[in-house]
């Protein structure tokens, strides 16, 4: 045998040995498929090969849930259209878990189950305590309600808005969060808006500093004024989805173990680090299903 020969065939055992370990880690939790090499790798590759990969996440985004029948747009979805979502979740085999189910996964090194799937509902709409929150019970499943803390002042005691754009209340958020199947989210007090800044952007007449206490300040007003209600989250899902390196460092500090951005795709999670700047997908109900949907990101 050549010295070239010996060094080829040193090199095709290699590869072996590589390829085996690849697969007998993404059996282990259940996520090999098609693309289970590629992804494994690549999950790999974003870790720094330091820790193995516990599963991959699909987070769906709803906003508002209307009642039957009601006509749907790319942010509200009628209760018929999310009873198909949630029997379509059932029947094709998808598991929904909680953000605490997630975080116990993760801090345990357990596997997530195969197909994992979060539902979370941005703003603090109260037709998701009418209209979604009975469909969550229905299911057994688990929904995030992220709220903002000035939309409570356009609940149902008055202010503007009203009708299918009515907010949880103070009260009805603390009536809520006694919901086994409702886990209550941060999305800021007051920085769900467009103008002067869109959601927690920081401005460009803002330095470091100055931005960094404005955000603080905002985060730590809604913690407060849950806390009050005996109210207590540890997630944040960002207005609008925009975010700053500042922004994270400052929920860190205050002790917010999952971030949630607009920023779509499916996560792949191994540790504590990868809750942070998680993707989600929004549920456009001006699409013709929650296949369809999903069907980009297989």
């Amino acid at each position: 045998m050549t010295v070239m020969e010996m060094r080829m065939k040193k090199f095709a055992l290699s590869l072996t040995i590589i390829c085996l370990v690849l697969t007998a880690t993404a059996l282990g939790c259940g996520i090999f498929h098609a693309n289970g090499l590629n992804s494994q790798v690549a999950s790999m590759s974003e870790q720094g090969n330091s820790q193995t990969s516990l599963g991959d996440l699909t987070i769906l985004m709803y906003h508002n849930t209307l009642a039957k029948g009601k006509k749907q747009s790319v942010y509200c979805i009628n209760q018929d259209s999310l009873r198909k979502d949630f029997q379509y979740l059932k029947d094709n085999g998808y598991h929904v878990i909680s953000c605490k189910n997630l975080i116990e996964y993760v801090d345990n090194g357990k596997c997530l189950p195969d197909k994992a799937v979060i539902l979370t509902f941005d703003d603090g709409y109260l037709n998701n305590m009418t209209y979604a929150l009975p469909l969550l019970e229905e299911f057994n499943y688990t929904g995030l309600f992220s709220v903002v803390g000035d939309y409570t002042l356009y609940d149902k005691k008055g202010g503007k808005g009203g009708g299918d754009f009515t907010y949880f209340g103070w009260d009805d958020i603390a009536e809520v969060a006694q919901n086994k199947n409702v886990e209550i989210g941060l999305h800021s007090y007051s920085m769900h808006n467009t103008r002067p800044r869109l959601g927690v952007a920081q401005l460009k007449s803002e330095s470091d500093d100055i931005y960094e206490q404005v955000f603080a300040d905002d985060t730590q007003k809604l913690v407060d004024k849950l806390g009050e209600l005996g109210v207590s989250s540890n997630i944040y899902a960002y207005p609008y989805g925009k975010y700053t390196k500042i922004s994270e460092s400052v929920l860190k500090e205050k002790g917010v173990i999952m971030t949630l951005t607009c920023n779509e795709g499916i996560n792949h999670i191994y540790g504590r680090r990868s809750l942070y700047l998680l993707r989600r997908i929004n549920r456009d109900a001006t699409k013709s299903s929650l296949k369809a949907i999903l069907k980009k990101y297989e």
